[in-house]
């Protein structure tokens, strides 16, 4: 009898550490690492804050900021030497192209986007590292959400309702992103700077066919991180969270017209052909036309 309880009981104890291990792969990340390649103009003064799948090394001079008025952008650089083979040269322009256009957004909150003639500050950023999305893996996550969206259609179980079900992906092949950026005064002196980067998690990025999935998103993130920064002085990893306004999911979400002209040289979000796009696990360049044409 005692021998029976036992095992009962180390069988118990077996099936509650391998739910403790699946939850745990489930909730893992890619792996963020930050770069030091030299392409900016220094990084001396840089400190170190980080959050969840995010690290960063920032500065800014407040005082300096205070004096800005009009910015100027010089599109994200991301060369084929970083992306390696497997990324195609339309690729690399949508990825950088969503980090310009989600930077632009936030700059214009603050400060006039200049196209042409001189300019307070002068923003430029590098993609340096770019650990690419394992298509496979991601692909069983869009199946498996597609495979339950039909069965909720059809009333075989799984779901109670008609519509996609967000199905976790699997922590392995998860995408990172590195980036760094400045944002240089009239003088060519750094006025702000940060090294940003970013991996994708199971559960929040978007699960789609293609190897630059977890980039795109990424990228996205970090011109969010790096124009709210120019704008507020604030750590963006510090901020409290806010719910967004209406002139934001106009412009970032639904792809509305930018409330700057000049940001229109980036395009415009891929509204709702973006998100009927990600909800068949579309790549990101079906749904993005990335910037205008010329830029």
């Amino acid at each position: 009898m005692r021998t029976t309880i036992k095992a009962a009981l180390n069988a118990r104890v077996a099936r509650r550490v391998a739910a403790v291990t699946t939850l745990a792969l489930l909730a893992g990340c890619a792996t963020p690492v930050l770069t030091q390649t030299g392409l900016l103009t220094r990084y001396d003064h840089l400190t170190p804050s980080e959050a969840t799948a995010t690290k960063s090394r920032i500065f800014i001079d407040k005082a300096a900021m205070a004096r800005v008025r009009t910015v100027r952008i010089i599109p994200t650089v991301f060369s084929a030497a970083v992306s390696g083979p497997g990324v195609t040269e339309q690729e690399r322009r949508v990825v950088a192209n969503a980090a310009d256009r989600a930077l632009c957004y936030e700059l214009s909150l603050r400060y006039d986007v200049v196209s042409s003639g001189p300019a307070d500050l002068t923003v430029r950023a590098n993609v340096t590292r770019a650990g690419l999305t394992n298509v496979p893996a991601s692909g069983v996550a869009v199946g498996a959400s597609a495979a339950i969206t039909i069965a909720a259609q059809v009333g075989v179980g799984f779901a109670d309702t008609i519509g996609k079900v967000p199905v976790p992906r699997l922590p392995i092949g998860l995408g990172d992103l590195t980036v760094e950026a400045e944002a240089l005064d009239a003088r060519r002196q750094q006025r702000a700077a940060m090294v940003w980067a970013g991996g994708a998690n199971s559960f929040t990025n978007q699960a789609r066919f293609s190897p630059i999935a977890d980039i795109y998103d990424l990228a996205g993130d970090f011109g969010q991180d790096f124009g709210s920064y120019l704008t507020t002085g604030v750590d963006p990893f510090e901020s409290e969270l806010t719910i967004p306004t209406y002139e934001r999911i106009r412009v970032t979400v639904l792809g509305e017209m930018p409330r700057d002209p000049d940001c229109q040289a980036f395009g415009r979000a891929p509204g709702i052909d973006g998100i009927v796009g990600d909800s068949f696990g579309l790549p990101p360049d079906w749904t993005d036309k990335g910037p205008t044409a010329g830029r």
